[in-house]
């Protein structure tokens, strides 16, 4: 046997319990069976027939024989077999006086109650229901001046009997539902779990790998009109074209990178495209491995070196924030600086607002480009997109368009995120631009 400890256990665990389990289906079958043979009266001695017949109790044996070995498909056949043993019941005490199996009915009455619907539940019971009158006049026939209360006992105390297996099978049955709805709620759960470290997958993937491609790129950028400047002093140097084609060949890898990490964003957020709505599980629970509000000054150090001419401005009371909070801030800010390196190139201004109010932070970064849009940078659509969810998810608001000849992302985030709920999420008219 392989595997884990704990799984080995439950497969022990699961063995035992179904071995119990077919022995006491075994034990159970056995005992209805010498029960019946007994208030059969096989070995009670010679049967009377309702004619006058003496007829030897070994003639019962037969049919409950057939009952107990109809008890032993009950599960395969529930109904059928409730049938068949309830007919041979009632023919075995419409053709003697004192015979009286009961027993093996009660048993397939609880198998055929104990799964499937209400519906077919009802209906075995009233089957074996059909025994109760025939027993009562079984009995009755014993009393030579029956009084009414030899009518009344019998009745109450067979009905109780086969309501008593009847109400044992229905407590079995709701146990079985509980149990199947519960493992249908974990299955849900784990779906939602799963849903929510793809989406968490995805975004570290457009947060950290993007960024850090586009920033690559632009120094490549950079290096090769460097190269091509100094180049014309040297124009024998051959090793210059070796740098040169060496420096497009990281340029065009790094587009190629970018379009396939952006293939496999779409794929990881496919559920989403078909409906999926976030839940509680989409927030990060790892905070603490995220990057926050004291990292935005190093991380504008990067695009600085790439060419961007960027500024942080803060303005109001810096107050302590969700690490969650400080994550969507950075987040958002990286977004937008690898924005304006895509699209704005070098040269480009970039202003970093990180405006404290009551229970706000607002952060809002403005772009605008010294020498119009850089062509042929990949546009998978994921960038703004990811910042939206990823704002609604700590309960802000996210919102970018064009103003004028500046770009902007303006994202609105609680000191402290909702503790439940879904993202609040403003509506962002004019968002096509930059992504």
């Amino acid at each position: 046997m392989t595997g884990t400890a704990p799984e080995v256990r439950r497969t022990l665990a699961q063995q035992h319990w179904r071995r119990a389990g077919q022995a006491a289906n075994v034990l159970a079958v056995l005992t209805a069976g010498l029960l019946d043979l007994v208030t059969a009266g096989v070995l009670s001695g010679p049967l009377r027939t309702f004619g006058g017949m003496e007829i030897s109790g070994l003639a019962m044996a037969p049919p409950v024989l057939v009952m107990v070995a109809l008890l032993f498909v009950r599960r395969r056949y529930p109904l059928p077999v409730l049938l068949a043993t309830t007919g041979i019941s009632i023919a075995a005490m419409l053709v003697f006086t004192t015979a009286q199996p009961l027993f093996c009915v009660l048993v397939a009455l609880h198998a055929a109650s104990r799964r499937g619907s209400l519906r077919r539940s009802l209906l075995a019971l009233g089957i074996a229901l059909t025994t109760v009158p025939m027993v009562v006049l079984a009995v009755h026939r014993s009393y030579d001046d029956p009084a009414p209360l030899d009518w009344i006992f019998p009745g109450v105390f067979f009905t109780v009997v086969v309501m008593t297996a009847w109400g044992v099978a229905t407590r079995d049955r709701l146990s079985h539902e509980r149990n199947r709805d519960l493992h249908g709620a974990i299955d849900v759960r784990a779906e939602e779990a799963a849903h929510a470290e793809r989406q968490r997958i995805a975004r570290e993937l457009h947060d950290i790998v993007a960024h850090s491609v586009s920033a690559m790129m632009m120094q490549a950028a950079g290096a090769r009109a460097m190269s091509q400047s100094v180049a014309k002093d040297a124009p024998d140097d051959a090793r210059f074209d070796t740098v040169q084609r060496a420096l497009g060949t990281i340029e065009s890898t790094g587009a190629q990178s970018m379009r396939e990490l952006h293939r496999l964003l779409g794929a990881l957020r496919e559920d989403q495209i078909h409906g999926h709505l976030p839940s509680s599980l989409d927030l990060d629970h790892a905070p603490s491995a995220q990057p926050g509000l004291d990292d935005i000054d190093a991380l504008v150090e990067v695009p600085r070196s790439s060419g961007l001419i960027v500024e942080v401005h803060r303005s109001g009371h810096a107050r302590t924030v969700d690490p969650s909070v400080g994550a969507a801030a950075y987040r958002v800010v990286q977004e937008s600086l690898t924005n304006a390196l895509k699209h704005a190139g070098r040269g480009a201004l970039v202003d970093v607002y990180l405006a404290w109010q009551d229970t706000e932070l607002q952060v809002q970064v403005r772009s605008r480009a010294s020498h119009g849009m850089r062509p042929g940078t990949p546009n998978g659509g994921t960038g703004l997109r990811g910042l939206r969810e990823r704002v609604g998810l700590v309960g802000g608001s996210f919102e970018a368009g064009w103003s004028g000849e500046e770009f902007i992302n303006t994202a609105v985030l609680p000191v402290r995120p909702p503790t439940s709920g879904g993202p609040a999420e403003r509506p962002a008219p004019g968002t096509a631009g930059w992504e």
